[in-house]
């Protein structure tokens, strides 16, 4: 193996020029293939495919879950409507002029040509969206006497300066059926709570208005959002600094908080790993001293991170981003490998020696930690099979590459014989020639966490809760604490999906959905819903309604109607055909509606409702409910065909809870596959438990000391010990190899193994655990278990190995 490479190493060096552009030339390659792959953000890919969730993953891909930014407006008691909804008005314009092509709707406000739209579309529609309760008004108002009274409201009303505006919709409405049904289609969707101020939803108080943006959803949404975000910030900005100090603007919502979340991750990011890139600049430079150490050191972990995704590119049509990003912190494995050969470089080897101590040890590390990323294979996941190819390629790809490339960029003409070698005493070096396995106050602490660890190792839980892990400033959580007493935004959303291949059937079904919700509404099992039942219902169901409305106006009624409407009339001055169009009206054709007449009424984004495509359809109603009540809600429609009750936190913890499975039936895999290789590499049993005891031992100790500290793992923290899990394997390997080259006091392979193990602690500190200063929370655990595993790790790397070497390898004289 080290022959290959040596030889290999003599052949290049003669041709370094055109080894160092054939580089060049393949790492241009390599990104020309990497831009013209196709990534999937769908978190759902990560769900194992199985017949269980077969259709909850069809109805996730194919419901809209457009996340809304709720805009509050606030004024002071002394402030008039008038000026909170001019407020408004002018925080509409400055979005328009800047934000309009980031804007999908905005709800909250009907302008007046389409007020007076929605209310003939409502009197054309009518009959579609009366219920029973209306037509028992309607009969009340049939009698003569009540007659009578319409008509003197109706005369006051035309005469009054407002006439002209009231009079063409009382001739052809008198008894104001239109209104009933206006009521009922509520264009605005909020209850009794809020009410109507020149076009603006506003409280009944008055103090607070409500409007409701929903950013745009295509190819580039995130773009979108994040400049709508930005924008909306910027207009908040001046207009809080305008001249009227007592009406504030404030937002709310998942986009807001994940704009929170950015940039405060930004924030956190830029601080820390400014400090720690400068840091490790200077730590890499001064001890190696050399100015482009950086540079060498970075290069194979580049060229296995593209070759991984070139990989992937020649064998996926598409490839989970959320994998590569995972993969790419994983990446940092690969360091490692850089930093075993500079330090050997460093400290005299020469190349000849440096493959025989190096090549072995190196090529053992990278086909471990590939061999257990392929396991994830095994999991029936195209997420995670792409992060286990990925991550697999890259790790070996790197570790390849290493061995032939640094060699070459970093003193590559050096040729020192074994007795030339020149020990250095810089501080790592010095620690590295510590016998930390002879300290027994070491030992003994050692022994007491591995011990108390058998306690605590199962204390350790599973953050479920993404929302936990969302940072939140104080401005935010006031602005949810407001809205929460005006709308209960923080009470349990839930999503009723009804699904089939049939929009009508679709359709069908969810006016099912929606008589259901509305007995639990009566019965206070649910607190409130929004349905596209309200607007749209099946073209059966409007047939019905239409039948309804025949059968109540049946020629008897029209007639004695239309003689008690000119009797009443005559007292007033109306002429017999004054009310001819209502005559006309009741006798008329009604037609059921379709989502073509509401798209181009405009006022209402029914899209937000349902989804269709060529082959299945969805439509989706959104309901508010006290947690707990969520059981009683599904068991209400747990026998109703072609229905879904999607719980997004719900989908979300089972999503984590099967990762959460997956890992650990994977560090089970992962063992068994590192215990196998290590034992092919070595063929030797003692050898083999000298080097996976230490793993399993850091392991223990790691999650113990979680469960001492109450810490618990989650989505982020979780894969970052899978990280910890390849550096701890590739500490034990370098430090088996380091002591069995370790023969006679000439050799320094053991103390230059530590010494580059040190430098991967510290750069692994550095680049990760600085980050235990960040105010991000998922950031911060990320950093805190970095922290504990790492240290974990070099500490029983440095004493409990040693002394099981000496223990079963090593002969009473002394000699392996």
């Amino acid at each position: 193996m080290h022959r290959f490479f040596y030889s290999s190493y003599n052949r290049l060096k003669q041709r370094r020029t055109l080894f160092f552009i054939f580089v060049i030339g393949v790492l241009i390659a390599q990104i020309f293939v990497a831009t013209r792959i196709h990534f999937n953000e769908d978190v759902s890919r990560f769900i194992p495919k199985n017949s269980e969730n077969k259709i909850l993953q069809k109805v996730l891909a194919a419901t809209n879950f457009n996340d809304n930014i709720i805009v509050l407006i606030s004024k002071e008691a002394a402030v008039e409507t008038a000026e909170l909804t001019e407020f408004a008005e002018v925080f509409l314009d400055s979005l328009n002029i800047d934000s309009s092509n980031y804007i999908e709707s905005i709800q909250g406000y009907v302008e007046d040509e389409n007020a007076l739209a929605i209310l003939d579309f409502s009197y054309q529609h009518a009959p579609l969206f009366l219920n029973e309760t209306d037509y028992k008004l309607i009969s009340e108002k049939l009698s003569k006497d009540s007659l009578r009274e319409i008509t003197k409201s109706n005369y006051k009303s035309i005469i009054s300066p407002s006439g002209i505006i009231s009079r063409d919709l009382i001739l052809k409405d008198p008894l104001k059926i239109s209104l009933l049904a206006l009521q009922n289609l509520n264009p605005l969707g909020f209850k009794d709570d809020f009410v109507l101020k020149n076009g603006f939803l506003v409280t009944k108080d008055e103090k607070n208005l409500l409007l409701f943006i929903t950013p745009k959803a295509d190819e580039s949404s995130k773009v979108s959002v994040e400049k709508l975000t930005e924008n909306l910030r910027n207009v908040q900005t001046e207009l809080n600094k305008g001249s009227n100090k007592n009406i504030s603007i404030e937002y709310y919502g998942g986009p807001i908080i994940a704009d929170g979340n950015a940039t405060q991750i930004k924030t956190d990011i830029g601080l820390t790993v400014g400090i720690a890139l400068t840091l490790l600049m200077l730590l890499f430079i001064v001890f190696y001293r050399n100015i482009g150490i950086p540079i060498i050191l970075l290069i194979p972990t580049i060229f296995g991170g593209l070759l991984g995704i070139c990989v992937l590119y020649v064998i996926r049509d598409q490839v989970s981003a959320i994998s590569l990003g995972i993969g790419s912190i994983l990446l940092g494995v690969t360091l490692d490998y850089a930093l075993h050969i500079l330090t050997h470089i460093r400290n005299g080897s020469s190349i000849q020696n440096l493959y025989l101590d190096i090549s072995k040890p190196i090529l053992m590390s990278s086909l471990t930690t590939a061999l257990a990323f392929l396991c994830l294979l095994f999991v029936d996941s195209q997420a995670l099979q792409d992060l286990g190819i990925f991550a697999s390629v890259s790790v070996v790809g790197a570790s390849i590459f290493a061995l032939i490339f640094i060699p070459q960029a970093y003193r590559p003409n050096l040729e020192i014989s074994k007795a030339s070698i020149t020990p250095k005493n810089t501080f790592l070096d010095k620690i590295a020639d510590y016998r930390f396995h002879n300290n027994k106050f070491m030992l003994l602490i050692l022994v007491i966490l591995m011990v108390v660890s058998v306690f605590t190792y199962n204390k350790v839980g599973f953050n479920h809760d993404l929302s936990s892990l969302n940072y939140m400033n104080t401005e935010l959580k006031q602005t949810e604490n407001r809205l929460d007493a005006i709308t209960n935004v923080s009470d349990k959303s839930l999503y009723l999906s009804a699904y089939g291949n049939n929009f009508e059937d679709v359709l069908q079904t969810n006016d099912t959905v929606y008589e259901i919700l509305l007995n639990l509404e009566k019965s206070n099992t649910i607190k409130s819903f929004n349905s596209l039942s309200t607007y749209l219902k099946s073209e059966k169901f409007q047939n019905e309604k239409i039948n309804r409305w025949k059968d109540f106006w049946n020629l008897e009624i029209i007639d004695s109607t239309r003689l008690n409407l000119i009797e009443a009339g005559k007292e007033y001055g109306f002429k017999e055909d004054a009310f001819q169009q209502f005559y006309e009206y009741l006798n008329s054709v009604i037609r059921p509606v379709n989502r073509t007449d509401f798209v181009e009424l405009g006022s209402f984004q029914l899209e937000n409702f349902y989804a269709t495509t060529n082959d299945f359809s969805t439509a989706t109603t959104v309901v508010k409910v006290d947690e707990s009540q969520i059981e009683n809600l599904k068991s209400a429609f747990a026998k109703l065909e072609n229905t879904l009750v999607i719980d997004r936190q719900e989908i979300n913890e089972n999503l984590l809870g099967n990762l959460k499975n997956d890992f650990n039936h994977l560090i089970l895999y992962c063992s068994l596959a590192v215990i196998i290789l290590i034992f092919l590499f070595y063929r030797n049993v003692k050898l083999t438990l000298v080097t996976v005891l230490p793993i399993l031992i850091t392991w223990l100790v790691t999650i113990g000391i979680m469960g001492l500290l109450d810490l618990e793992f989650n989505i982020f923290n979780i894969i970052i010990s899978s990280f910890i899990f390849g550096l701890g394997v590739d500490y034990s390997i370098f430090i088996t190899n380091g002591m069995l080259n370790n023969v006679d006091n000439s050799t320094m392979a053991l103390r230059t193994n530590k010494t580059s193990i040190l430098l991967s602690v510290l750069s692994t500190i550095m680049g990760i655990g600085v980050m235990i200063f960040a105010k991000h929370p998922a950031l911060h655990s990320i950093a805190l278990i970095s922290i504990i595993g790492i240290l974990t790790a070099m500490i029983i790397a440095f004493t409990i190995q040693p002394l099981l070497f000496n223990l079963m390898i090593r002969t009473r004289n002394g000699k392996n």
